[in-house]
Order: structure tokens, then sequence, then C-alpha cells
């Protein structure tokens, strides 16, 4: 099995990745710095330069990894919060092209050349439904264009933090979106590939909030644990665990934009948000996203 992997050399990642190559995965992973990823991960997987901030390096991953056998699953799990009002290396919003745009592009180049029966799993989070209670500002809307230039949206918050948590949490439900719609899209040219979109539950010790300042960074890790309690907090032990089940398992082959949600120590499959449920607004996303792409000068050809 040929794995095409980001986030695999910390938090859940790290666990997933190690557990599928002990499987006997033949793992890509996709990584910022290569060179500091963990010694059995440099030997036991090909890493690749990877900076999904920048989708020049992007592009540059997918024309490396296209070489040679057909990836049997594509698991895109590295995300990031950032409450700095970051951009990324074409002026977007660091957040939202982070953890959407790029595997939006990603996504879009290598689904139709999967292997038979492949698999696209994108690492989301419950933080993208309004109705539950996580912590964290619900996202407002999916809007792309406000998402990737939060200037123009007259209902971001005023305050830097919020803002921040909000762009994470709203990128978080484009991902339940991207997953919906592509499988839609999928449908009759490859309706042998499943799509999943995945929900490893409150996990402190993953490192998801390194760009906090101190103060907040500290309540991440320490207060947050105490509000959101429950079987939806996880360890990056069990999330991993489960990460790697998706990209293995036979149960979730049938998954066609399904959303599966850590629950204790299995990951059921539950119904998205609202929003997430809306086909015109994934379908909107979708465009809109394609439109982005153009703008910052990746076009796509279809």
């Amino acid at each position: 099995m040929r794995i095409l992997m980001t986030g695999g050399t910390a938090g859940i990642g790290l666990v997933a990745a190690r557990r599928l190559i002990a499987a006997g995965a033949e793992l890509i992973i996709g990584a910022r710095q290569p060179d500091v990823a963990p010694g059995d991960i440099q030997s036991g997987a090909t890493l690749e330069r990877l900076d999904l901030a920048d989708l020049s390096t992007v592009e540059a991953f997918l024309r490396r990894t296209s070489r040679g056998p057909r990836v049997d699953v594509l698991l895109a799990n590295a995300g990031l919060q950032n409450v700095t009002d970051g951009r990324s290396a074409q002026g977007l919003d660091l957040t939202f092209a982070a953890n959407h745009l790029a595997y939006y592009l990603i996504a879009r180049r290598v689904a139709p050349t999967l292997a038979e029966g492949g698999r696209i799993i994108f690492t989301s989070s419950g933080t993208h439904d309004p109705e539950k209670k996580t912590g964290m500002p619900p996202p407002l809307h999916a809007d792309a264009l406000k998402l990737a230039r939060p200037e123009t949206d007259p209902a971001r918050d005023a305050k830097r933090g919020d803002a921040g948590r909000r762009a994470y949490s709203a990128s978080k439900l484009c991902n339940v979106m991207t997953a919906r719609e592509l499988a839609r899209r999928l449908a009759d040219s490859r309706s042998d590939i499943s799509v999943v979109a995945y929900d490893p539950g409150f996990t402190p010790g993953t490192g998801l909030a390194r760009d906090y300042p101190p103060a907040m960074s500290w309540i991440f890790r320490h207060i947050m644990p105490l509000v959101v309690r429950g079987e939806h907090t996880s360890t990056p032990a069990n999330s991993g665990r489960l990460l790697a089940d998706l990209a293995t398992e036979a149960k979730y082959a049938a998954s066609r934009g399904g959303y599966f949600s850590v629950h204790g120590t299995a990951a059921p499959e539950i119904e998205p948000s609202h929003l997430a449920r809306d086909a015109d607004a994934c379908a909107q996303l979708w465009d809109d996203s394609a439109a982005l792409l153009a703008d910052v000068g990746f076009p796509l050809n279809s």
C-alpha cells in the first residue's frame, strides 16, 4: 500500500505513521522540515519537503511524488492554528491557506490518479460544528473569498485571538465540506474512491497551538482539557491509531464523504454540522476555492 501523507512527523500523525510503517505501508510524508523528523520516520518512510503555506512547494511536492506506482491513500492530516494575522506565501490568510486551500489543491491533483479502491482522508475537527461545545469560536460561514482575505469580512472578530481561532474552526468546516463535495464529484468518474473527514477529538499534547503566545498556549494545554471533557477528549495514541485505521480498515472503504468522530476508543460516523450538509454551500466553496487558486497563479485544468 502506497500512502501519501502530511503531518506524519508529530502528534496524532506520528502515531499513525508508525502504525502504517509497521503494517508494511510505503509511506511518503510531506513535511516542512524533513531533516528534524524522528529517526524511525526518516528510516521507515520517504520524506519530502512540503510547506502547506506556500502553494509553490505544494505543486513541487506533487510533481515529485507523482513518479512511481499509483498512490492508494491520500492522508491529509497536518494543520495549524494561527492567531498572529499570519499570511501565506501567496498573501492569503495563513490558517485558511494551509488547512484548506493547500489540501483542496492536493486533492484535486491526486484524486484522479489514485489506485483502484483508493482512499482520501481529511483530518477535520468537531470545532466546525456550532452545536458542539468545544471551547472554540465556531465558524460563522464558509465563504472562501472572505476566509482567504479576512480583512474583507465585516463579521470578522475584533480581537486577533478570537479571529485566529475562528479561522481555524472555519478551515475545519471547509475540510468537511470539501470531502463531501469531492465524493459527490467523483461519483461518476471514480466511484471506487472512498472519501472521509475525520474528527480526532480534543487531543492535548499534539502541538496544534504551537504558534499561540505563551499565555494562550498555557491555557490551551492546561485549562482547555478541564473545559472539554468526556468521550470527545482523546490522546495522540488513541486518535493516531484511529487515523491509521481509516487508511487501512475495510469497514471505512464504503464511505463517500462520511464524517467520523472520535468517541472514546472508536470513531463512529456521525452527521457533521448543518452548513456542512448544505450541498449548495459545498459546491460554492469548491468553485470559489478553484477561483482563488487561479487568482494567485495556480489554475486547475478542470
